[in-house]
């Protein structure tokens, strides 16, 4: 006990009397300690050289980090804003879906796309739509589960007329008009697309975006 006592009472003595270091200044230059990278021993005064280095480097190395993600976020946010301006120009169910399944991939770079609804289109024309094949109840009970989109690799669910070839990693998104109606799958050949646990914002955007466009060409009543 009287030792942590002594230390403590050292270093409140250090703090108060920051005069101390500039009184024996050679102190510290023959106080050796272990260099934190493991090179022998250094000064005190060259070790808090090196951990004030290491601190700049870590910050550095977190600003470019966030530099990064923020010109992802600035990319990502333009390419639904783009999106968003093509589904606004879309005057028919078709044209909505050959958004989907051709541009959408194009601009997210996706392998491929999944859209399926279970409410009828107002222009019975689209009702030949593959979109509109008979999706099951287990199904649609899963996707009404999700309080997100689903990330991650492709779960038992996944049919086998979904993709064209099959998915690495996907998302599943509900897509919803006062109810449930359907959902778009976001199919990737990429094992770090999509991931359990990763941010859903810019899907939840898609997701309400692409709800919008449908519900203008589908029968509610």
């Amino acid at each position: 006990m009287l030792e942590e006592i002594n230390l403590d009472e050292i270093k409140a003595y250090l703090k108060n009397h920051p005069e101390f270091f500039e009184e024996n200044a050679a102190l510290l230059a023959d106080i050796h300690l272990p260099s934190p990278h493991g090179n022998g021993t250094i000064s005190l005064a060259e070790r808090q050289q090196l951990a004030q280095r290491d601190k700049i480097s870590a910050l550095e190395g977190r600003f470019s980090e966030l530099v990064l993600n923020a010109q992802q976020n600035d990319a990502s946010a333009n390419k639904v804003h783009a999106f968003n301006v093509r589904l606004h120009q879309a005057k028919s169910f078709d044209a909505i879906e050959q958004l989907i399944s051709h541009d959408l991939p194009e601009l997210f770079d996706l392998s491929d796309t999944c859209l399926r609804v279970w409410v009828q289109p107002l222009e019975q024309s689209s009702k030949a739509n593959l979109v509109f094949s008979e999706t099951s109840e287990m199904i649609k009970t899963w996707v009404a589960a999700l309080a997100k989109p689903y990330c991650g690799k492709p779960p038992a669910i996944v049919g086998e007329d979904w993709f064209i070839d099959p998915s690495i990693t996907l998302a599943i998104i509900p897509l919803r008009h006062a109810q449930l109606f359907g959902f778009l799958a976001l199919a990737s050949d990429s094992e770090n697309r999509f991931y359990e646990g990763m941010g859903t914002d810019f899907l939840n955007k898609i997701g309400e975006l692409v709800s919008a466009a449908l519900s203008r060409q589908l029968d509610f009543a």
